[in-house]
């Protein structure tokens, strides 16, 4: 029984407890201009990081929606969204 106990805690507790101490670091440290993806898979920027765990996050221009700060997946690294949109225009810079 108790090595039972043991299996479990090693294969679900501990990589849950792991798990959702990585989302509470990644909402505590979000700031605006952080480009996120939320749970439900919209991408936007972080406008504002308000009181009482909300954010507001910009998905287009002058358009804001307010969200709970734990729906937030995950942070898009800097470089990552320019390299994708630059590849799409099917020109280069200098053939401008």
């Amino acid at each position: 029984m108790v090595v039972f106990v043991a299996i479990f805690y090693f294969l679900a507790v501990r990589p849950q407890r792991r798990r959702a101490q990585e989302a509470r670091s990644l909402q505590a440290n979000l700031k605006p201009g952080d480009e996120v993806v939320t749970v439900a898979g919209i991408y936007g920027t972080v406008t504002e990081v308000e009181e009482g765990g909300t954010i507001l996050l910009e998905v287009s221009e002058n358009t804001d929606i307010r969200i709970a700060n734990s729906a937030i997946a995950r942070v898009i690294p800097s470089g990552a969204s320019d390299s994708g949109a630059q590849g799409t225009t099917g020109t280069t810079p200098a053939a401008e």
